[in-house]
């Protein structure tokens, strides 16, 4: 896979040297919050890390470009695409962590419109899915933003944090995104 780029940004496939800082996203409180994975032990990150590399999913570190010296990069979030059906061309969208201090700068909207464009025009996806918990309010505007829609709710369906959680099921046609892009 080539490495992904925009003006401030650079997603290039999650490396073994990645770990350690996808463990400190993982136990973040803030982060885990909004995310569906419950922090894990560094055994069983590598355990992950060995299963991503065997199953094919595409999982993404996320670069910040320092704005005054872009090839300076900071490691500041991940992202993936999992589940590839390549007969009915489809995937799921999960995996969107971002440290706290670079949230709130439309960075997971690019990233996510960086992969979309990805899966879409070079893997020839038809749709990509995502479910997420859905009080997690940031993320759902992003996907509507780049033109995701709703298909449904799974009532009760995780448990986090002591209680069980609606996740909201949302879905982008490549189609759909196509005719979205071209406002960008």
């Amino acid at each position: 896979m080539r490495v992904l780029e925009t003006e401030r940004l650079l997603l290039k496939p999650i490396e073994a040297e990645d770990l350690n800082f996808l463990m400190q996203l993982r136990w973040n409180a803030d982060i885990v919050e909004h995310i569906i994975h419950s922090p894990i032990s560094s055994r069983t990150q590598q355990q992950w890390y060995e299963n991503v590399i065997k199953s094919g999913d595409l999982v993404l570190s996320i670069f910040y470009k320092d704005e005054k010296d872009k090839t300076k990069i900071t490691l500041i979030g991940t992202i993936g695409l999992y589940d590839f059906n390549y007969r009915h061309q489809r995937a799921t969208l999960k995996s969107m962590r971002i440290l706290p201090e670079y949230q709130g700068k439309n960075i997971g909207l690019e990233a996510t419109d960086l992969l979309m464009d990805y899966g879409f025009n070079v893997l020839n996806l038809n749709k990509i899915c995502c479910d997420l918990f859905e009080d997690n309010v940031a993320r759902l505007k992003g996907l509507i933003k780049l033109g995701f829609k709703k298909e449904g709710t799974l009532r009760k369906h995780y448990f986090h944090n002591g209680k069980f959680k609606d996740a909201a099921i949302y879905s982008l046609l490549r189609t759909d995104y196509n005719k979205i892009k071209k406002k960008f």
